[in-house]
């Protein structure tokens, strides 16, 4: 639903950036580009943290360009710290969407189909609150809780970077719904095979291949 929104008020010109996880992933079925280069991913590599700043990048290099970022509230951890230098004034202005859920999506969901639905160290505090980090750190910063207020406030943002040359981060608040994995066949528990050993799935000594 989110993303839906989202893509309602994307620039046909705008570049985007997406970070890691299930949130990000997902989304990557929705924007849709005319030109290439227009949509920077950390592709199989795992870069966590990688969509602020690659966004950030991005607008450098293209000024006139409007940008938007991608993050979940895990992987915008990674590289947060960098809100302190986007809103100096010799900075370009950019625009980052933070999707709010509460825990490592991703990882919360592998473990659970690991580990018969238990989890560790997956959850976020909940009583963290991005915009208000974002204000502190001399930049617009906004919530957005439904569809329309999303697409309304993305629409403005967007706005504002490219005539007030003003940076506004977005916190998403969504639920906790865990997303499906990309492979679900490949989340099953090892099983024990004649002749392989599970611990690295390679034939065992002195059994002949077929």
């Amino acid at each position: 639903m989110a993303w839906r929104a989202i893509k309602a008020a994307l620039p046909e010109n705008v570049i985007i950036s997406s970070d890691i996880g299930n949130s990000c992933a997902l989304g990557a079925a929705y924007p849709t580009f005319e030109k290439g280069r227009k949509y920077l991913a950390p592709g199989m590599f795992g870069p966590c943290g990688y969509g602020f700043p690659a966004i950030l990048g991005a607008k450098i290099a293209q000024p006139d360009v409007p940008v938007v970022g991608f993050a979940g509230d895990g992987a915008f951890g990674i590289s947060m710290n960098e809100m302190t230098a986007c809103g100096r004034s010799e900075w370009p202005a950019i625009t980052m969407i933070i999707f709010r859920n509460y825990h490592w999506g991703a990882e919360k969901r592998n473990t659970t189909l690991w580990y018969s639905d238990n989890f560790v160290g997956t959850e976020l505090n909940r009583n963290v609150n991005y915009a208000e980090i974002a204000k502190a750190c001399g930049v617009r910063g906004v919530q957005a809780n439904s569809m329309a207020d999303l697409t309304e406030k993305l629409s403005a943002a967007v706005k504002a970077q490219m005539e007030d040359g003003k940076t506004t981060f977005i916190e998403v608040l969504t639920n906790q719904e865990l997303g499906e994995p990309f492979r679900r066949d490949a989340m099953k528990k090892p099983v024990s095979v004649a002749g392989i050993d599970k611990a690295d799935m390679r034939p065992q000594k002195g059994v002949q291949e077929k």
